[in-house]
């Protein structure tokens, strides 16, 4: 299966591969690091990072709190472990997001560069027509689209005349 061009890979966020087969990845069968943005692997099944439950050597679940087996946590009778929260950002424990020294490392998923989130991209690109500066919400080209409904184009199907037929 050949990738356009514009697509990245999950893992790592390069161009010309899928996550799948990442050459960057860490841990087994050629998985990237997981949830994106640098987050740690966390198997749902013994409730420890660095693996997924599909590669757990475990063969039954496990209580998040206790680590054995036969019951899950909520049903646990040790004391409740508080686990520490991870950066938002960088996925590692020891801050929050706003304080992270990762945050350069953030890629933003409407112009591409580094160093910031889409929700605070000073490059917004418009979903209905493709231009960078505004939102669909505030396109002025919104009669070019076409209504879902009747198929025809300057209005959207919330304002459709014609009934829909199920």
């Amino acid at each position: 299966m050949e990738m356009s061009s514009n697509s990245e890979c999950f893992g790592c966020g390069r161009s010309g591969h899928w996550v799948k087969h990442c050459p960057n990845a860490s841990g087994s069968r050629g998985r990237g690091r997981g949830r994106g943005r640098g987050k740690e692997l966390f198997c749902y099944r013994c409730g420890d990072q660095g693996h997924m439950a599909r590669d757990c050597d475990q063969t039954e679940d496990a209580c998040y709190n206790c680590h054995r087996s036969g019951h899950i946590s909520r049903d646990c009778k040790e004391p409740r472990k508080e686990r520490e929260q991870l950066c938002y950002t960088c996925g590692k424990a020891g801050h929050m997001a706003r304080d992270c020294d990762h945050a350069n490392e953030q890629k933003c998923y409407s112009c591409g560069g580094f160093g910031h989130i889409q929700k605070l991209c000073d490059k917004v690109k418009c979903y209905r027509c493709g231009e960078i500066g505004h939102v669909a919400v505030h396109c002025s080209k919104a009669s070019e689209t076409n209504c879902y409904n009747c198929g025809k184009a300057g209005h959207l199907a919330k304002e459709c005349t014609i009934e829909a037929t199920a």
